[in-house]
C-alpha cells in the first residue's frame, strides 16, 4: 500500500490541498487499442478495441463481447470510435457501435443486441444500421456516441478533413455548412421510429428549411469526446485542434440550441479562418491549450464531471486528459464562470484516450497505446498535525513512513535530509516526490 505524506518541518498545521489528487489504478491489461469503455458495474466492463472486437472484462477475465473486424476499413485508425449502451441495456441489450465501413469508408451508427441466450455475447446477425455518414476523403470521423439526460442519442461528427499538420483545416467550411452533417452534433431520437425520429425540440426540426433534421450544434473538428454532467445536464466536450490550439468547451443545460462551436473561423478562442462572414455569434470555448505547433503533440481527450460517493474532495470536478502528452487535469467550475484548472501529477505513462462513467459516478480511462483499463482514484495527502516533528510517535495521524510510502514535499515548505537519509532524526526509506516551491536540502 502506498500512503502520501506531507512533511511540515516549519508548520504543524493540516495541509489541505488545492485540488484532488489523481492516481491510475490497473484494472486490466491485455487490449490492443483500446479506444473507448462503457462501464456496467465495477466488476463488468466493455472496453471496445479499434480492429473492430468489443472486450469483455468480468471479474478480471477478458473475453469477446463482439467483433465487426471483418466490416471495418482499417484496424489502426479506422474501425471503432465509440460505442454506448442503451439507458435500458439491462432490459433490451442494445448497444451502439461508431465504426468505419469497409469499402467506402463511410462513418456508420449501427445497433446490435446482446445474445438472448449469453448475455456475454452479442449476436452479430442483430446489426441494424441506424445512420450513415458518408467520408469519400476520409479524415476527421470523430467518434462519441451516447445518451443525453433526455434520452437522446447523440453523436459527434468530424468535419472530414485529413488533418495534416501545417496545412488548411477544413478549405470548404464543412462544419459551418447547415446542409452538411459534418463537423456537427447530432441528435436523434432511437426509442420513438425505426430506425429512429427526430426529437421535436431539435433546432432544425423543420422539414422545409433545407438543414438536416438531425442537427443540433455546428462549429466543430474533431470532437472526439463529450459527456453530460449526470447532476445538472451541462455539456462538456473537448475539440482536438488543427496545429495550435486544443479547446474545452462548456455549455449549460440551458443554452439554447444550436450553438456555434467556431470551427475553422476559431481554433480555440483564436481566429482562423479569416474569410468567415461576420456577424456570426460562436460560442467561446471555456479554456484551450497550445496546442502541436508549441513544440509538444496534442491532443485533447474529454472527460466526465466526478459524481461519485467514493472521493467527496473530487465531486464536481471535471477530470479530461491530453492523449497526446499523457497529461490529466482537474477543473472545478464555479456558477460565477470561473474556475481551477490544475495539471495532476500521475507518475503512469499512459496516452488517455477514452474515459467512462459508472452506474455509480466512479471514472475509468482506457489507454491506447500500451492496451489498459484504468479506475481513476484519489489519494489522500496528510500532515504531522500538531505532532512533535523530532518525534514520529507523537503524530497523530499515524502515518510514519516506511520503505513503501511516498513522502512529498509539500509547496512552500522545507525538508533538510543529511547523508544518512535522515530528515530532523526520522529516517527516509521510502520515495520522495517535491512539489512546486518544496525544498529538498542535503
Amino acid at each position: 500500500m502506498i500512503r502520501y505524506f506531507s512533511l511540515l518541518l516549519v508548520s504543524c498545521s493540516t495541509l489541505l490541498a488545492q485540488t484532488p489528487n489523481l492516481t491510475l489504478e490497473l484494472i486490466t491489461s491485455g487490449f490492443y487499442r483500446p479506444c473507448d469503455v462503457a462501464v456496467v458495474s465495477d466488476t463488468k466492463f466493455l472496453v471496445a478495441q479499434t480492429d473492430g472486437k468489443i472486450k469483455l472484462v468480468k471479474n478480471g477475465q477478458l473475453t469477446t463481447f463482439l467483433d465487426i473486424g471483418s466490416k471495418i476499413a482499417d484496424p489502426d485508425w479506422g474501425g471503432i470510435f465509440g460505442f454506448t449502451l442503451h439507458p435500458q441495456y439491462e432490459t433490451n441489450g442494445y448497444i451502439y457501435v461508431h465504426y468505419s465501413r469497409k469499402g467506402d469508408m463511410a462513418s456508420l451508427i449501427a445497433r446490435f443486441t446482446r445474445n438472448s441466450a449469453n448475455p456475454d455475447v452479442a449476436d452479430l446477425s442483430s446489426e441494424v444500421s441506424i445512420l450513415t455518414i458518408p467520408y469519400p476523403n476520409g479524415g476527421h470521423r470523430s467518434g462519441r456516441v451516447g445518451f443525453g439526460p433526455d434520452g437522446y442519442l447523440y453523436i459527434t461528427t468530424g468535419d472530414s478533413s485529413p488533418g495534416a499538420r501545417n496545412s488548411i483545416g477544413d478549405p470548404a467550411k464543412l462544419a459551418q455548412n447547415l446542409t452538411d452533417l459534418h463537423g456537427k452534433l447530432l441528435r436523434i431520437d432511437v426509442n420513438g421510429g425505426f430506425p429512429y425520429a427526430i426529437p421535436p425540440t431539435n433546432p432544425f426540426a423543420s422539414p422545409a428549411d433545407g438543414v438536416p433534421d438531425e442537427l443540433y450544434a455546428l462549429g466543430l473538428r474533431n470532437p472526439w469526446r463529450w459527456s453530460f454532467d449526470r447532476q445538472t445536464g451541462d455539456f462538456w466536450l473537448g475539440d482536438v485542434g488543427q496545429d495550435d490550439w486544443e479547446e474545452l468547451n462548456f455549455t449549460s443545460a440551458n443554452a439554447p440550441a444550436p450553438q456555434n462551436y467556431g470551427w475553422p473561423c476559431y481554433e480555440g478562442s483564436h481566429t482562423y479562418n479569416t474569410t468567415c462572414p461576420p456577424g456570426s455569434t460562436y460560442h467561446m470555448p471555456l479554456l484551450d491549450y497550445a496546442g502541436y505547433s508549441s513544440g509538444k503533440d496534442a491532443s485533447i481527450t474529454g472527460g466526465f464531471v466526478y459524481r461519485g460517493s467514493k472521493y467527496p474532495a473530487l465531486r464536481g470536478w471535471y477530470v479530461y486528459a491530453d492523449y497526446a502528452r499523457g497529461t490529466y487535469w482537474t477543473l472545478k467550475r464555479e456558477t460565477n464562470g470561473t474556475f481551477q484548472n490544475t495539471q495532476q501529477s500521475i507518475s503512469i505513462s499512459s496516452s488517455p484516450v477514452s474515459f467512462g462513467e459508472g452506474p455509480d459516478g466512479e471514472l475509468y480511462v482506457v489507454s491506447l497505446l500500451d492496451g489498459k483499463l484504468y479506475r481513476i482514484n484519489v489519494y489522500t495527502i496528510q500532515s504531522v498535525r500538531n505532532g512533535n516533528w523530532n518525534s514520529p510517535s507523537t503524530w497523530n495521524c499515524n502515518c510514519v513512513p516506511t520503505s513503501a510510502d511516498v513522502v512529498t514535499v509539500s509547496t512552500g515548505h522545507t525538508v533538510t535530509v543529511n547523508q544518512a537519509s535522515s530528515a530532523n532524526l526520522l529516517i527516509l526509506t521510502g520515495k520522495i516526490q517535491i512539489s512546486a516551491d518544496g525544498k529538498l536540502t542535503f
